[in-house]
């Protein structure tokens, strides 16, 4: 699939603002909010790349990535097993793609030896893994559901129906699963985060269509779906 379409990372600082007191009003307390728990309703934002809602880092607070190591097993997690019951991985000429022997120490892992901390930080380098991980690892989770009968036993699309027969009503269920199995998040059928992540589902159809991809339209649809979520910030922040 064309990365056109897919959803960037944008992972920065979040900025406040306070506007100025009109004359003879009060100044304004400033609050304090609390740190939103991960598994929660997802409150509607307005920030670049955040899909429509989300959980807003801690006024004052730098958003930080998550260390490689963490970021290798939630990955892993959510990609699940084959057929056969192995964990799918990210693999690179045969190893592991977040291992030192292939690009564990480019994504920012440290040597303790030059380096001891992670920097936290999302690069260039780091984006451009972190895309080629969720290709592969997409790839692998839907040609693994192709191959499943029971459509409970699915990772990518236990709820609906992997030859387009389902309904929209069907479609909008498994994206809010995807976004809960992703991001922790439960959200409403109505959701400011469903209706790109179902252009997404579309525009993967269609483009399966053009272009004659590997995987069937319907399919390559929620694999595109999958590339989005695991390259959201959301999956991504600390």
């Amino acid at each position: 699939m064309r990365r056109a379409f897919l959803f960037p990372i944008f992972i920065g600082l979040a900025a406040c603002s306070q506007a100025s007191p009109a004359p003879g009003e009060a100044t304004p307390t400033t609050r304090t909010e609390p740190e939103p728990p991960v598994l929660a309703e997802s409150t509607p934002g307005k920030g670049p790349g955040d899909l429509g809602g989300g959980k807003r880092p801690p006024l004052g607070r730098a958003v930080r990535r998550l260390p490689i190591d963490s970021l290798q097993a939630a990955m892993t997690r959510v990609a699940g097993a084959d057929v056969n019951g192995k964990p799918l991985e990210w693999k690179v000429n045969g190893v592991n793609g977040f291992s030192d022997a292939a690009f564990g120490k480019s994504l920012g892992r440290p040597d303790y030896r030059s380096t001891t901390d992670e920097t936290g930080v999302s690069t260039a380098l780091y984006l451009k893994f972190v895309g080629d991980a969720a290709r592969s690892l997409c790839m692998q989770m839907a040609k693994n559901d192709l191959l499943r009968t029971d459509a409970a036993s699915r990772t990518l699309f236990p709820k609906t129906d992997a030859d387009g027969t389902a309904s929209e009503a069907q479609a909008t269920e498994n994206l809010r699963y995807l976004v809960l199995r992703f991001l922790g998040l439960r959200v409403a059928a109505d959701d400011p985060m469903i209706a790109p992540l179902r252009e997404v589902l579309h525009v993967g159809r269609d483009t399966a269509v053009q272009a004659g991809a590997e995987l069937p339209p319907t399919t390559e649809g929620w694999r595109g779906v999958c590339v989005t979520l695991y390259e959201s910030p959301l999956f991504h922040n600390d």
